[in-house]
Formats: structure tokens, sequence, C-alpha cells
């Protein structure tokens, strides 16, 4: 399929890595001559340097035979006017990048659809709406949701004493409750058998029903985590400021620290319950004032990287439990495992595993991306006529690093073993490494 995609940025780059990995012909527009030559380097696609909204380019980029086209700049109405350009040239499918919050409220003023809009994504409200569900489950790293919420994925991070230690993963009785799809050590993604042994400081992604993962969590976890009641946000632009907008729905104690007086005035004009205070992040007596060491949650959300580090630091130190911090800087997040932060928030994967979710459309119902790896859980219903229908798990021959982490059948969860039978309208929930994503359609599309 042929995509075009208008902007070199970090979120256009990582979807086009991700396209190009599934064999898709991609064709980036940038007007940023230095961007350009960073996909060249990395990338193995046609770029071509100008502006989305040009159409000499956007003929130049292939645009009539193009499938699907995505505007990704910084700048909203540029992303609007390449995208209503790409509708009048016949593309089924259009996504659209848009920050500012009046075009995407609940009753916006224009109607984007009829602009030749078909998705709206809003990387700031996608990266605080995730913040949120990690603040409602602190003992994880990540959570993701599948099969109507259903099924649960949780990332925990294994600490000293937990309480299966030095036991391999056949030697867990509890046959049905869960599944380990995946572990990440130092660094190293491993799909695991049934003789690897969890080490400490391994962080493993586990599969279970939703009612089931509390339970579940008691076998990986050390100690759980309490509720987080108080946080306290560094930063009002609009993450911040759609942070806590969600956190005061949901009866939060929220406080949000800014250095700009005028953005103060802003955000404390749209909020209701929380506590706006004008001052420097890096301000310990400020801190200090503000009780940060007794936060529930520290999140770092500038558009400083550094900045969020130091001071999500300096707010460990001081006492505060959790502390999320934004890195857009992808040569920064290996830092991350070799200091004291919990998490790492990155607006380039929520956005580009969002724009990925709509785009594989059809039998797959959703894509999620891994955390910092390159892996993806893949949600897919199994239609008339796919290969694997009648099958056992034993008897597919998935690619090495793919397995079936659940099974939705009817309203039955099913956390499979070898000898389950996959069967039509199964609703599967698939790990998979990047380099199998292109042949899963071998599998479980009808032929």
């Amino acid at each position: 399929m042929r995509v075009v995609l208008v902007g070199a940025g970090k979120v256009g780059f990582s979807i086009a890595q991700m396209l190009s990995k599934e064999d898709h012909d991609v064709v980036i527009i940038e007007k940023n001559e230095e961007r350009l030559q960073i996909v060249d380097d990395h990338l193995d696609i046609q770029t071509i340097y100008g502006s989305g909204s040009d159409c000499g380019v956007l003929e130049e980029a292939g645009i009539r035979q193009s499938k699907l086209f995505i505007s990704v700049t910084e700048t909203d109405e540029v992303n609007m006017v390449a995208c209503a350009l790409a509708k009048q040239y016949g593309v089924p499918t259009t996504v659209n990048r848009i920050r500012n919050p009046e075009y995407v409220q609940k009753e916006p003023r224009i109607s984007l659809s009829k602009m030749g809009i078909d998705l709206i994504i809003n990387p700031e409200m996608v990266t605080a709406m995730e913040i949120v569900k990690l603040l409602e489950h602190p003992d994880a790293r990540e959570i993701e949701y599948f099969a109507d919420r259903q099924i649960q994925m949780a990332e925990l991070k294994i600490e000293e004493g937990f309480p299966m230690r030095g036991q391999k993963l056949h030697q867990y009785d509890v046959p049905g409750q869960f599944l380990i799809v995946a572990i990440l050590r130092n660094r190293r993604l491993i799909v695991p058998g049934g003789d690897d042994i969890i080490q400490s400081r391994d962080r493993v992604f586990v599969m279970a029903r939703t009612k089931d993962m509390k339970e579940t969590e008691k076998l990986f976890l050390a100690k759980r985590l309490p509720a987080i009641e108080h946080v306290v946000i560094l930063g009002g632009d609009l993450i911040g400021y759609y942070l806590a907008q969600e956190l005061e729905k949901k009866n939060y104690s929220v406080k949000v620290i800014e250095k700009d007086k005028k953005k103060c005035q802003e955000i404390d004009s749209r909020l209701k319950k929380t506590l706006v205070i004008n001052g420097d992040g890096i301000d310990i007596d400020l801190l200090m004032e503000e009780n940060i060491g007794q936060a529930d949650a520290f999140v770092a959300v500038t558009d400083d990287d550094k900045l969020n580090l130091l001071v999500c630091l300096i707010a460990k130190e001081l006492g505060a439990d959790k502390t999320f911090v934004q890195i857009r800087r992808s040569d920064l997040i290996p830092l991350i495992d070799h200091v004291n932060i919990d998490k790492v928030i990155s607006p380039r994967m929520f956005t580009a595993g969002s724009i990925l979710r709509y785009i594989r459309r059809g039998h797959v119902s959703s894509v999620t991306l891994l955390g910092d790896t390159d892996a993806e859980m893949i949600e897919l219903t199994i239609p008339i006529g796919a290969p694997v229908v009648n099958k056992t798990l034993n008897d597919i021959p998935l690619p090495k690093g793919t397995l079936v982490g659940a099974i939705m059948r009817g309203d039955q969860v099913i956390i499979p073993s070898g000898d389950d039978v996959i069967k039509v309208d199964d609703r599967l929930t698939l790990f998979t490494i990047p380099e199998n994503i292109s042949r899963i359609g071998d599998f479980f599309e009808s032929k």
C-alpha cells in the first residue's frame, strides 16, 4: 500500500519506520532539510523536500495512487489543508494531527470530516489519557486493555524479594490464570519459554483476565503500592492542562507548577479545583514549600527533557512516591533504567500507536506498542477461511517472536495453552516482534 506522510519530526519518523517495516510503499514529505537527511540516513523510503500543502509536491509523491495520507507536521492548519487536498485527489483515508483544543472540542465550529479528515489525533490529549491510566494502576509501568476491557496486560518491574524468585515459569502452579508474553532484560526483549526464570530488575509483560490481574500481580511484586491521590504536575502546556482536567474529573488532588505567568493565568481560568503555582521547578525551596515530598505522584511534562529528568530526580529525593518523566529524545530513554525514575512518557510512541490502531482496521481492531520496545500487541478477529481455523496453537507454526496471549470467544476469556483450538470469530490478542508483522496475515486472514 502506498502511504504519503507529511512531516518528518519524531512522530512522522516513528510512523514511517513502522509502516516501512511492514513493506508498505512509504513516501515522506518534509520542508526541513536536516530532518529529511535523518530519514534518508536511517530508513529505506522515498523522501521529497517541500510542503504537504503544495499540489505539485503531492503529485510528485504519487498522491493519486496513495491509499493512505497522514499529515503530522507541527502546524495544525498545514495538516488540515494537506488532508483536504489529499481527499480531493481521491485518497480513501486521511489522518491529521491537531493540537489546538478549539479544533477538537466536543462541538467544534467547523466540521473536520467535511474537510476530508477521517481521523484526528491530538498528541497531548492521547498522552494525558495514558498518564491517567498509569496513575490509576501505581504498581504497573504500563497498562493496556483488550477485548472490551475484559483482558488486561500489565508491565511490571521485578524487585528483589518477589514471591516467585528462583522458579522456572512452568513451575508457576496457576494454569489458565495468566501468560507472560515477554520479558525485557537489560534492554533485550525475550519471548519466554517454560524453562526461563524471572530475575530481579526484569520488566515482565503479563496478560490476564482483568478481574484476575490484582491477584496475578501478587506473584511478581515484592510489595503493593497504595492508591495515588495527590498528584503534582510540572508544566502547564497542553499535556499538563489536559492531565489536570482529567484528574479533576476523577477527584484527585492536583497541583500544577508552571514558570510562565501568562500560562498560569490561562490554565487557572480553565481548571476548577487544581492549584496552579507560578514558579520554577528547579527551585528546591519552592518544591519543599509545596510539600512535593508528600506527593503520591510527580509528573514532569515540560518541553525540556533534561529539566523533566532533573526535577523528577529532585522530587524522588524529597520523598515523592512515583515519578513520571516526559522524554521526547529517544537517545535519553536508555538512561532511565539507571536512575530512580518510575516511568518514561513518550508522546511520540502514544501518537504513533493511536494512528496504527486506526489504519490497521478490518480484522485488526487494535494495535498497542509495548513501552520502549519495538514489539506490539495486536488484537484481531478470526474470519471464515483463515488457515488457523480449527487448529490447536501447537499445530500453528507461528514465527519465532509471535504468540497468542489471549482468546476472547463470545463472553469467555481464555488464557491459552498449546492445546487450545482457534475458531471462527475468536478475538485473539497477539504479541509480536516487528519483523513478523508482515507475515501475520498469512495465518489469520482469509485465503
